[in-house]
């Protein structure tokens, strides 16, 4: 697992590879995630970032938090020989483990 504080600007730092992931807000006092709001699953995820940035993003409650000044942090799962439901399942597990905001 790793994780990376992400905003607009850096959005080039990510890998373009196949992952499960979260975004998260950064707690203020410790900097750790808190909060997950998302969990998805992607075969580049430099594109999926930018896509929950962008006003295109369909999900109203991502695209706030997106949107607001909240730090977020992105945590994830390289899975490079994973397919689609291999990724789909992992995304499940994390789904089920996290309290979501988001995710409907």
């Amino acid at each position: 697992m790793e994780d990376i504080e992400i905003n607009k600007n850096n959005l080039d730092a990510l890998p373009q590879k196949k992952v499960v992931y979260a975004i998260y807000a950064k707690d203020t006092n410790d900097g750790k995630p808190i909060n997950c709001r998302y969990v998805g699953e992607t075969d580049n995820l430099k594109e999926r970032t930018n896509k929950h940035f962008s006003d295109s993003e369909e999900n109203e409650c991502l695209k706030q938090f997106m949107r607001s000044n909240l730090t977020k942090i992105l945590v994830f799962e390289l899975l490079p020989n994973s397919d689609k439901d291999e990724r789909l399942k992992k995304e499940a597990e994390w789904i089920n483990k996290l309290k979501l905001k988001c995710n409907k």
